[in-house]
């Protein structure tokens, strides 16, 4: 589907709607007006929905991170890597994954920056030299 430059200004418009002091999404906002927007059917309203959903997911990408370990973490080493990253960034919401093929170690996602801590990537990178 073609997005046209004022839909696209209009979904960015509704947006900052959603976003607290903080630039935090309010989802109970996004609800409320992707529900308006369904309801009312506004001319080319399914380009805005699509342009707007599509924010509303890089938005909430930017406040996720997703750690991914060889083996189960513990409360006390998740509390650890929550704390460090919670020093960096504000709202972050938490997803934890486990991954044998790391042998050891972890990776950390919180949107596009990427940390990886685990033995695979020291061994591929010992394989390049």
């Amino acid at each position: 589907m073609k997005i046209g430059k004022e839909t696209q200004a209009q979904a960015r418009r509704l947006i900052r709607l959603c976003l607290d002091e903080h630039g935090l999404l309010q989802e109970d906002t996004v609800r409320q007006i992707a529900s308006a927007i369904a309801e009312r059917r506004p001319r080319g309203y399914m380009a805005l929905l699509s342009a707007f959903t599509e924010l509303v997911r890089l938005q909430k990408q930017k406040h996720s991170a997703v750690i991914t370990s060889a083996v189960p973490l513990t409360p006390d080493e998740q509390q650890a890597i929550r704390s460090k990253l919670d020093a960096r960034h504000e709202g972050l919401d938490y997803s934890w994954k486990v991954d044998p093929a790391l042998i050891a170690g972890f990776t950390v996602r919180v949107a596009d920056d990427f940390t990886d801590a685990s033995v695979r990537s020291r061994i591929e990178q010992l394989s390049r030299i």
